[in-house]
């Protein structure tokens, strides 16, 4: 073979360099890496490191030429990922166990005990309302202040006192109302502080649950960022305290079932204008938020 020839079958192999010209070194198909990780309830994607690409995929269960996967069903899933930048193959295997719950399944709205009709969105495994609740169910409402700061007993109270500030926000209620077991219809509660955080971890933990969670409103005052990307929907109906009303615009609170170790307080979760994260904090029992409901 001239020398012509030669030169310009290098030319090509060097083109052709990440294709079929290229011969596997032994160190890159070792640091070649591979890992399944699940992402949601139900994706699976494989996860490529230190290789040259392009990259194809195989799955169990002929699943197909696909980086990520949805699952249904638990059991042991593997992927072969084949690099023809340098013709490696590595083996992922990953065991995924399928979350108990199965959302909303196809319902989309939920009726209490007096007729108020809540739409209800699936995050995860759970199922959510998606306002927050307005019933009365034999709960005294409680417009003094004193009355509101010293009571031990289950009430509620508009947000400033004001009637229309419901088709908003809601009602507030106290912590003993929020554990009365009144206030969600058959099938659901008030969440536990595990329960939140189950739909703070699915949503990405703090941060990214905190974007997710908050509705897109003028009702939020000042710089938000959200995007309401779960449906959960959140307004900052403000709150209830010694004092009067206060952090409407600002402040979405919701009650907890849960009591703190501090005596007289229990759990709840804040949503904050102006701060992408949500805060934990043990409360006063007779401060007034709002409260949400889960299906059991």
């Amino acid at each position: 073979m001239n020398t012509n020839a030669l030169g310009l079958m290098g030319v090509v192999c060097v083109f052709f360099l990440l294709q079929s010209c290229r011969v596997a070194k032994d160190d890159e198909c070792r640091t070649l890496e591979v890992k399944i990780t699940q992402i949601g309830s139900d994706q699976l994607q494989a996860v490529v490191k230190n290789g040259l690409g392009p990259f194809s995929y195989k799955w169990t269960h002929g699943l197909g030429d696909f980086p990520s996967i949805s699952v249904s069903e638990s059991g042991d899933y593997s992927v072969t990922v084949t690099d023809h930048g340098n013709a490696c193959t590595k083996d992922a295997s990953f065991s995924f166990i399928k979350a108990s719950g199965n959302g909303c399944g196809s319902s989309n709205a939920v009726m209490d005990a007096e007729n108020n009709l809540y739409d209800i969105v699936t995050i995860g495994t759970q199922c959510w309302m998606k306002s927050n609740v307005v019933i009365e169910a034999g709960i005294p409402k409680v417009s003094d202040e004193t009355e509101w700061n010293f009571t031990t007993n289950p009430a509620w109270c508009y947000y400033n006192n004001d009637i229309n500030n419901s088709p908003k926000y809601g009602k507030l209620y106290n912590w003993y109302a929020a554990k009365s077991g009144k206030l969600c219809p058959a099938g659901w509660h008030i969440p536990s502080m595990a329960e939140w955080e189950t739909l703070i971890n699915f949503l990405g933990k703090d941060s990214l649950a905190a974007i997710a969670m908050k509705k897109v409103d003028p009702l939020w005052t000042g710089t938000i960022n959200a995007s309401n990307s779960s449906g959960f929907s959140a307004l900052p109906g403000g709150r209830m305290q010694p004092g009067g009303f206060i952090y409407e615009g600002r402040d979405a609170n919701f009650w907890a079932t849960d009591e703190s170790n501090f005596p007289g307080s229990a759990k709840a979760i804040t949503l904050t204008a102006g701060f992408d994260g949500i805060t934990r904090i043990d409360w006063g029992k007779s401060l007034g938020f709002s409260c949400r409901c889960v299906k059991d």
